[in-house]
């Protein structure tokens, strides 16, 4: 039976294992453009920014997942805020195991404790076995997305 995952709010010290798991989850799409952002500044900017919460979730002491919840001022809803779950990912070896699913409770509760109206996430349409993992966590799918590139 697999360890249960803690999952933290990321620490600098993480910059290599979360960059490392990100690596995973753009392996599914296509390449970029060429252009390399400078990762380190993206970092501290995220980690500065207090509507961003990024997320690691560890076991034994290693990060093995992490996911970003992003809360959006509103000026609909009541001035209620919103948030967006993001690059949601997990080392392959440790799928099915639950790390997800405390990443995505925490992200719950972060919403929830900013008292936002709503929690969305997207994914990608070839995505299925993310889908699955979702409406297994009592997701439902609510809307149709558009994107432009």
């Amino acid at each position: 039976m697999q360890k249960k995952a803690t999952v933290r709010t990321a620490l600098d010290g993480d910059f290599s294992r979360v960059m490392a798991l990100y690596r995973i989850l753009e392996g599914a799409y296509q390449a970029h453009n060429g252009e390399v952002p400078d990762y380190r500044l993206l970092w501290w900017q995220t980690l500065a920014d207090k509507q961003q919460h990024l997320l690691v979730a560890e076991i034994d002491g290693r990060v093995v997942g992490t996911a970003t919840v992003i809360i959006v001022p509103n000026l609909g809803h009541h001035g209620r805020p919103w948030a967006a779950v993001e690059n949601v990912v997990v080392e392959p070896d440790h799928r099915k195991g639950g790390v997800g699913a405390e990443l995505m409770k925490e992200a719950y509760l972060i919403a929830r404790s900013n008292r936002c109206y709503k929690l969305v996430l997207t994914s990608n349409l070839s995505r299925k076995d993310a889908h699955d993992f979702y409406l297994g966590l009592g997701w439902r799918q609510s809307h149709v997305g558009f994107s432009l590139d």
